[in-house]
């Protein structure tokens, strides 16, 4: 037959003491016989067992006079009695210890209880007895005597004993008798078990090993996922029974992280340790940034200076910096310019040179310079002397600290217009000049080519643009092209040269204007026209006489000339850079 029977081990966390629990065992070995009887007539059953001699009752530890409780209880391996309370004001003291009797259940019934140093002879018949007897066949009977705290108990088996009589009418068992065990399910709450309902359902407050339904017992209940019998964590089964796995985004003992998925790519394998710094991992979606594992667990998304495109049609050589896409201002360029007007005794009043490019360009300290590109008196220019060598300046005037372009169009393009003293007296009246720079002379500081437009190539000027630092902006040749000498000349022949083309005559409010709405410096002489090219105007200023009103009459000083579309931002996109990478 199989016992439930439970060492005291498996209860090394149970409370020594819980409310309603018996003392541990005081183990009685000096069983000399037990007797018991299930007759057919009630009053005729019958108990008797006694010890003799026995070490454990040497010294009886407690007394049973009132108001301490006592009560007798029989257990086998298949049925748990009732336990019997004994009426405190029935013991007695018996020479050197006490003496129990009354009758209980009326005639017939009896209850004798000898209880002194070294001996316990108990006799019990007929009822109550008689309504919970024990029966057989057992493999074992434990009599128990509970005094107060103490536990006075023999179990009665083969071996230590001898079995005689094992019916279901009749037990009789011969000593020595031995310890009596723990047995988990027997109902009783004895020695470290923390209850014991008699039963072994799990999950019903009290489990199978009578603990307390509770994390920590030991036993899997609902709800818990493991039950490792400790609150501890680290084990494989945390201290609220729940399993230690990698993935469920709770950082365990041996993981070095958990970030909730089993993913490979995100800086925490499918193991919980850390992805090597540098692995690829999530992308920010930001081009200016890295996206790696910082070897500790998490994403970075470090800066660096990849070439990029800030979706800015202004810029150019867009590149990564501190985490954003930036690039440098795009160049500015000569957009329009007035060299060649009439007025009395020959003299210029239209002069203006226009400059362009994207807003916020700082043109301070910008140079501009008026280079002869001649030679003296074959190209009758200028109206008096003195006149610069080939390739030397007749006029360097330089844009004051503070000059920044502004969004004069609407579309991130700004306008500058520099007028000269004494020969842009018209411009200068229409309020169109930005800055009326100092001229060196006082009939033409923009070199005419051949004053009488007589020569149309072999006379050549030119405007030329440099940065502060003297670097090449824009040079523009027109009535031919700038040698290649000099000073300034050799900036003529940086870019392809060409020769824009020439002012027709001495027409008032007539300029040569870039067409096309390039963000960038014209690239030959297509890209210019003169605005007195057209039927009833060609070649009227061939002479000194004034030529007759022209109608196209089209400066545009300070504002897009008529044939071009300047945008490089908002709200005109058409000329936004666009990444290969973006289009993908």
């Amino acid at each position: 037959m199989i016992l439930r029977l439970l060492s005291c081990s498996l209860f090394a966390l149970a409370a020594a003491s819980a409310p309603g629990r018996a003392a541990a065992f005081v183990d009685l070995t000096g069983g000399t016989r037990i007797s018991t009887r299930d007759a057919a007539n009630p009053t005729s059953d019958k108990i008797t067992f006694k010890f003799v001699h026995d070490l454990a009752l040497q010294a009886i530890s407690q007394s049973p006079l009132c108001p301490a409780a006592s009560a007798l209880r029989f257990v086998t391996d298949g049925h748990t009695s009732v336990a019997q309370p004994l009426d405190c004001t029935k013991w007695t003291i018996s020479g050197p210890g006490f003496r129990y009797k009354d009758s209980p259940g009326g005639p017939g019934s009896l209850r004798k209880i000898l209880l002194r140093p070294g001996r316990l002879i108990v006799t019990l018949k007929g009822a109550p007895y008689a309504s919970d007897p024990v029966t057989g066949p057992a493999a074992f009977v434990e009599t128990r005597l509970t005094i107060g705290s103490t536990d006075y108990c023999g179990r009665w088996a083969e071996p230590p004993g001898e079995v005689k009589r094992n019916q279901a009418d009749k037990i009789q068992i011969l000593g020595p008798t031995a310890a009596c065990q723990v047995d988990c399910g027997n109902s009783i709450v004895e020695g470290p078990e923390q209850c014991d309902d008699g039963n072994a359902v799990e999950g019903d407050g009290c489990d199978s090993n009578c603990t307390l339904t509770a994390c920590g017992n030991g036993v899997t209940t609902p709800g818990e996922a493991c039950d490792d019998g400790d609150l501890q964590s680290g084990d494989g089964c945390r201290a609220n029974c729940t399993l230690e796995v990698c993935g469920d985004a709770i950082l365990d003992a041996d993981e070095a992280c958990d970030d909730g998925n089993l993913a490979a790519g995100d800086c925490c394998s499918p193991l919980c340790g850390f992805e090597p710094a540098g692995s690829p991992c999530a992308d920010d979606l930001d081009l200016c940034t890295d996206d790696e594992c910082d070897g500790a667990g998490a994403c970075a998304h470090p800066a660096n200076t990849a070439p990029c495109n800030d979706l800015d049609g202004c810029t150019v050589d867009d590149v990564c910096s501190g985490g954003a896409c930036a690039g440098s201002l795009r160049t500015p360029w000569i957009n329009e310019l007035d060299y060649d007007d009439f007025f009395g005794g020959l003299e210029d009043r239209d002069e203006f040179l226009e400059i362009a490019g994207p807003a916020g360009t700082d043109l301070s300290g910008y140079q501009i310079i008026g280079v002869e590109g001649g030679p003296a008196g074959t190209c009758f220019t200028p109206i008096s002397p003195p006149q610069a060598a080939i390739g030397e300046a007749n006029l360097i005037a330089t844009i004051p600290p503070g000059t920044v372009l502004g969004d004069d169009t609407g579309t991130g393009i700004g306008f500058y217009v520099a007028c000269f003293t004494f020969t842009s007296t018209n411009i200068v009246n229409l309020a169109a000049c930005d800055d009326i720079l100092p001229g060196s002379r006082m009939d033409s500081n923009l070199e005419n080519g051949h004053l009488l437009n007589s020569n149309e190539t072999t006379c050549p000027d030119g405007i030329l643009l440099l940065d502060p630092s003297d670097g090449l902006i824009d040079a523009v040749s027109y009535e031919g092209i700038v040698p290649n000498t000099g000073t300034y000349g050799p900036f003529f022949h940086v870019f392809p040269p060409y020769s824009a083309p020439r002012d027709e005559g001495w027409l008032v409010r007539v300029s040569i204007e870039k067409v096309t709405s390039t963000l960038e410096r014209a690239q030959s002489a297509s890209e210019w026209i003169d605005a007195s090219d057209v039927p009833g105007c060609v070649n009227q200023g061939a002479g000194p006489t004034p030529p007759p009103a022209c109608p196209s009459l089209t400066s545009t000083p300070g504002n897009e000339n008529p044939e071009q579309t300047l945008a490089c931002g908002s709200p005109c996109a058409a000329f936004v850079e666009r990444s290969t990478s973006l289009l993908e």
